[in-house]
């Protein structure tokens, strides 16, 4: 039976508690348990209990009643259990309201310690805690109350290593993968956590504002609060924020430093009016916004209406967004087809046709490219060029004959390349692994992590047994 039915059944009856209860206080649960038509106690005296709930905590006595009630047939749940329970029927609009009136902060900081809440009940809570002027870390009520924020939210992608839960760090990872508007509106009423120490001049974010103005999940309120501080730092994060809209670009745009300028040259939702201003800034300004922006058509007609130098122009080459022009981009300038055949944009036709324009003056890029067909990595390979060779034995379109001759010559230059192939077979792969400089070239194979990874599950289940 659970606690459900036993209190539905047993109106006025008494709900022994025993051991340790940190989360409520005596008249909480006196006053929670007479609005569902029962009874606390803490003490046994012989009365009707009809419900024991045990804390992990408890006293020699108390465990020993505990046992007598069992005994005695009587039911217990875990103060965990009674926790879902109690989360499950009080209103949260009223417990908020009480608490705002109240201002009972002990009576929040217990309630923020319930882990049945739901998350949209907790940050509605959390944001009601008052810091007292205090860092996160700063006492022991803040630390408490960030640590059942980070017990909640610390999702990490992996391996979860518990003493994270401790580490000051470890906010700045919820700020950057938090995937709600309500968890980063949150974060911002807290003290401005410094992560770390940096100078002015550094542009990788220190502190929680910083690291929240880049997080693209952030809702336009929280856009514009961060906007009022008119803070140099926090707009050149903001400025590389999809999230943000062509208002909010020209904002930042009209007292942007060359920092904040770079920065919105990386944002994915660049509006097209900024794209052409940024266009006439400065040479640095420019590359980037060449290299990082999607280029379309219409932008790729005011790019050669800018009459950029060949130097400049070239940087479209490295550009990963350029599907929609690959094929007028071809033959612009020698500088940008250089930097073409290296991109693994551009598919195996047009790999082809810069082949057949400028033949092997190109075979050092084209020979990187995984789209190059296999046809040419065959000619390329019977040159005999060292350095074409090498990117060769890294190229994992490679064929499997050609890699494997490659492995069995076993020299280290050559083995470095092909450490990071993942076509090369996991023999040899397990081969590198004996040596410690090769194994952290290895850290990105895919081929090989899949089969530590798979070793590992394996060991794991292995050891429950």
């Amino acid at each position: 039976m659970n606690i459900e039915d036993i209190i539905a059944n047993n109106q006025g009856r008494t709900v022994l508690f025993l051991g340790r209860i940190a989360n409520f206080t005596e008249e909480e649960l006196t006053n929670f348990l007479e609005s569902q038509g029962m009874k606390y106690a803490n003490k046994y005296t012989g009365q009707e209990v009809v419900l024991t709930v045990l804390s992990t905590i408890m006293t020699p006595l108390e465990d020993d009643i505990s046992y007598v009630l069992y005994n005695a047939k009587v039911p217990e749940a875990r103060l965990e259990e009674f926790e879902v329970y109690y989360t499950k029927h009080i209103k949260p609009n009223t417990l908020m309201m009480s608490l705002k009136l109240s201002n009972d902060q002990e009576r929040l900081k217990r309630q923020l310690k319930n882990e049945s809440f739901s998350d949209e009940v907790y940050l509605k809570l959390f944001k009601m805690y008052d810091w007292g002027g205090d860092g996160v870390y700063d006492n022991n009520d803040n630390r408490d109350v960030t640590i059942t924020f980070v017990k909640r939210f610390y999702n990490p992608n992996g391996f979860r290593d518990p003493a994270m839960v401790y580490s000051p760090i470890t906010l700045s990872n919820i700020a950057r993968d938090a995937n709600t508007p309500e968890i980063i509106n949150a974060m911002l009423s807290m003290p401005n956590h410094e992560i770390k120490k940096s100078r002015k001049e550094d542009i990788r974010p220190k502190n929680l504002r910083e690291i929240l103005a880049l997080n693209e999940h952030i809702s336009a309120e929280d856009i514009r609060y961060l906007l009022s501080f008119n803070n140099e730092r926090i707009n050149t994060f903001l400025a590389s924020n999809s999230a943000i809209t062509l208002k909010e670009q020209e904002y930042i745009l009209a007292t942007a430093n060359e920092d904040t300028k770079l920065m919105l040259t990386q944002n994915d939702s660049l509006d097209n009016k900024i794209f052409k201003k940024l266009l006439v800034d400065n040479e640095s300004v420019v590359k980037s916004l060449l290299t990082f922006q999607i280029i379309t058509k219409d932008r790729l007609e005011a790019i050669l209406k800018a009459n950029l130098t060949e130097e400049v122009l070239a940087h479209l080459g490295e550009n990963h967004s350029i599907e929609e022009v690959l094929e007028d981009l071809l033959f612009i300038n020698k500088s940008l087809d250089y930097k073409l055949a290296f991109n693994r944009e551009v598919k195996s036709d047009l790999l082809e046709k810069l082949y057949k324009r400028y033949g092997y003056e190109f075979i050092v890029p084209l020979s990187s490219n995984p789209n190059l067909s296999e046809e040419s990595l065959k000619e390329f390979y019977e040159l005999n060029n060292k350095e074409v060779i090498f990117n060769i034995a890294s190229n994992p379109t490679t064929p499997k004959e050609i890699l494997k001759e490659l492995c069995e010559k076993n020299e280290h230059e050559l083995n470095r390349a092909l450490a990071i192939n993942p076509s090369v077979e996991l023999f040899y792969l397990e081969v590198f692994a004996l040596d410690s400089e090769l194994i952290q070239l290895m850290r990105k194979n895919e081929t090989y992590l899949a089969s530590v990874n798979s070793a590992h599950v394996g060991m794991r289940s292995d050891d429950r047994h």
